[in-house]
């Protein structure tokens, strides 16, 4: 048995278990497969914000599997870091990097989601704001865990800090939900 110590560094590992890797850093794969057995797709708190709230229909999706986001008549583009996302949905793009580099395809006018991404967990701070300095070109949602950001959450929330070391308008809908825009 192999013990991964990080996403980034996951050493020589057989493709069944970085198949369940994958399948653990996005639990909707799993219900988006039993709609094609003619199971009902349940939406989160997330996704209902989404389809209510952005007017645009079409979206660009980083790291969450969001292809499911077509069954509501939203056109997707869909980014991933790991190539097993093929198997699922032949359409997507794989780009190995997405955390340090915004690709030039994807369009600056459609908003961008990022739900739980892998790379937003345990990010320091600086890395938290580069990222934003690097992705923020157009409306972005931003569905991850603030307390794991490395910053020091005893004292400080994180938008606070946040707020003076980007240009950017951060809108904070819940506890886990961002929308920033440019």
């Amino acid at each position: 048995m192999r013990v991964i110590t990080s996403y980034l560094n996951q050493g020589r590992i057989r493709f069944i278990q970085n198949l369940r890797l994958y399948h653990l850093s996005r639990p909707r794969i799993k219900q988006w497969r039993r709609t094609r057995h003619g199971s009902t797709y349940s939406l989160d708190n997330t996704d209902k914000w989404i389809l209510t709230n952005l007017t645009d229909r079409n979206l660009v999706l980083v790291d969450c599997a969001g292809w499911y986001f077509e069954q509501f008549g939203i056109t997707t583009t869909c980014l991933e870091s790991d190539r097993i996302a093929k198997c699922y949905w032949p359409a997507c793009y794989v780009e190995p990097d997405i955390f340090t580099h915004r690709p030039t395809y994807i369009s600056t006018q459609h908003p961008v989601v990022f739900k739980y991404s892998w790379f937003l967990k345990y990010a320091t701070l600086d890395q938290f704001v580069k990222f934003l300095h690097t992705w923020v070109k157009s409306t972005t949602v931003i569905n991850f865990s603030p307390r794991l950001i490395q910053h020091n959450h005893l004292k400080y929330n994180l938008a606070d800090i946040i707020k003076p070391l980007v240009p950017f308008d951060i809108q904070i809908i819940n506890n886990e939900l961002w929308v920033v825009s440019p």
